[in-house]
């Protein structure tokens, strides 16, 4: 019988973690496990938070390191999949130029394998989700507090030379406007479209009295601090015009982002995850008729938007199936 893989998905704000089958790309043992990346109550730098993560998670499972094959880690950054050299993470301030890798097995002494949280993702869909049984082209997007993207082709992570390829959501859409990204360029679909570029948007229409929501200012109660996406979604279910408006906008900016990367890689599938995802039929049709709309790809409608199927443990899936 295989050991277990332990996967662990690092992010800007919690590290979840978990033992996977890899047979059965499920996850096995206790499940998943999240922490703080950040521990407002211990001086504890971010690889220190990585590391406390898999001994808690080898512990809580009964285990030791020599009861497992190997440790995937997918990070939120551009990463040299050869070394797991992590170049400059956009949503982890502080953290960059960090040999991950080699500090990792000089600890735990086993099979270690890095790679971006998007492109993980991408291969734990192909593999056990919602692209299984497509191999030549997909591409995978995240939509959520930034954008990430995943791009394989024939089964096999696109790198590029460096493994610097699939940073899709730093494209820029409008790269001489004044919506600066976290990357500190202008422009990014990940500055225009992400879960926190819409709430931006939102708050600045409301704000301005430029736009008025009811129900989202009654839930609220006034505060716009409070308003997030989930908000904006629950208002979406409640039929409010304006939180409409907002998903619709989100759909149309990634539409015509899509467009052109149909074009460029022409894909057999797009599947969309992250917590946007959840916003569902709205966001779903106003991305795909923008897509087939904007895009030189001649059989755009022919490219099915997909839901990503694994959810909350897509990352520590993604991670495991890195090895």
């Amino acid at each position: 019988m295989a050991k277990p893989i332990l996967g662990l998905d690092l992010g800007g704000t919690k590290i979840a973690s978990g033992l996977v089958d890899p047979n059965l790309g499920q996850l096995s043992g206790l499940g998943l496990l999240t922490r703080p990346t950040f521990d407002p109550n211990q001086d504890v730098d971010v690889f220190g938070s990585v590391v406390a993560a898999i001994r808690a998670t080898l512990a809580t499972n009964a285990l030791s390191i020599t009861d497992i094959d190997g440790i995937g880690v997918c990070v939120p950054s551009p990463v040299d999949p050869k070394t797991g050299f992590l170049y400059n993470p956009p949503n982890l301030r502080g953290w960059a130029n960090i040999p991950l890798r080699d500090r990792l097995q000089e600890i735990f002494g086993i099979t270690i394998a890095v790679d971006n949280d998007a492109n993980a993702a991408a291969m734990a869909e192909a593999r056990w989700g919602a692209a299984k049984g497509f191999s030549k082209s997909v591409i995978y997007v995240t939509v959520s507090t930034g954008i990430g993207t995943g791009i394989l082709i024939n089964g096999t992570i696109l790198h590029g030379k460096n493994g610097l390829a699939g940073e899709g959501g730093h494209v820029p859409l409008d790269g001489f406007g004044q919506e600066r990204c976290g990357c500190g360029n202008f422009g990014c679909i990940e500055a225009l479209a992400s879960g926190t570029a819409m709430v931006k948007l939102a708050k600045k229409l409301l704000q301005d009295g430029a736009r008025h929501s009811p129900w989202i200012q009654n839930k609220i109660q006034g505060n716009l601090e409070q308003l997030d996406m989930l908000t904006i979604g629950e208002a979406a279910q409640q039929s409010d015009p304006f939180a409409l408006e907002i998903i619709d906008t989100q759909g149309m900016r990634l539409g015509l982002w899509l467009g052109g990367m149909a074009a460029l890689f022409d894909p057999e599938i797009i599947v969309v995850g992250g917590g946007c995802a959840n916003l569902g039929a709205p966001l779903f049709n106003a991305m795909r008729q923008t897509m087939i709309q904007r895009t030189i790809h001649p059989k755009a409608a022919e490219i099915p938007i997909v839901l990503a199927q694994l959810g909350v443990a897509s990352g520590v899936l993604g991670a495991a199936s890195l090895l």
